[in-house]
């Protein structure tokens, strides 16, 4: 079996599992409409298509006006499919689906946001270590980054009130990083 789909497997049994089973056992709930993941309206479309427009404009202009960067689409299947799509959905149903949904039963949104955020910039600590990305000024600029990206995609997940919106969002995202850098 390829690396790509073990991996794959690895991350829904630690991080999505868990997570369903806590929402049927704990919560007494279904986990589809408990995590956001039923259809609702059109909202979501409206809160993708913005963000994700505004998304793609601040990559093309960072990237290709100011940057000079290249863009390419050598994007092997580990990284389409473990970076592009199933990071987005996994985080997004541990950090914004369960974590950020249970956070605003105790807390108002803005506080329950931001502990999601700081949740979200920790988890990703080790990929920067394992990366040699932890040098002076690239680590502060990513948790900035990340930060700002997990208080955008729970503001999003309240508007919307879906979490395929982020979801989505969050997966154009590592596209955009993984064909520009």
């Amino acid at each position: 079996m390829p690396r790509a789909i073990i991996s794959a497997v690895i991350k829904i049994v630690i991080w999505v599992i868990p997570v369903i089973l806590l929402v049927i056992y704990v919560e007494k709930s279904n986990p589809l409409s408990y995590l956001g993941l039923r259809y609702n309206n059109g909202k979501w479309l409206k809160w993708t298509a913005l963000v994700s427009l505004a998304l793609i404009i601040y990559f093309v202009v960072l990237n290709i006006a100011l940057l000079k960067n290249d863009i390419s689409f050598q994007i092997g299947f580990n990284e389409s499919l473990n970076t592009i799509i199933l990071v987005g959905v996994i985080e997004e149903i541990v950090f914004r689906g369960f974590l950020l949904r249970k956070l605003i039963d105790s807390y108002r949104f803005w506080i329950a946001n931001s502990i999601t955020a700081l949740l979200f910039v920790s988890i990703h600590f080790p990929y920067w270590f394992y990366k040699g990305l932890f040098s002076f000024p690239h680590i502060l600029s990513s948790i900035i980054t990340a930060f700002i990206l997990g208080m955008i995609f729970g503001f999003v997940y309240k508007k919307s009130n879906s979490l395929w919106s982020v979801i989505i969002i969050h997966s154009l995202y590592n596209f955009l990083v993984s064909i520009f850098y």
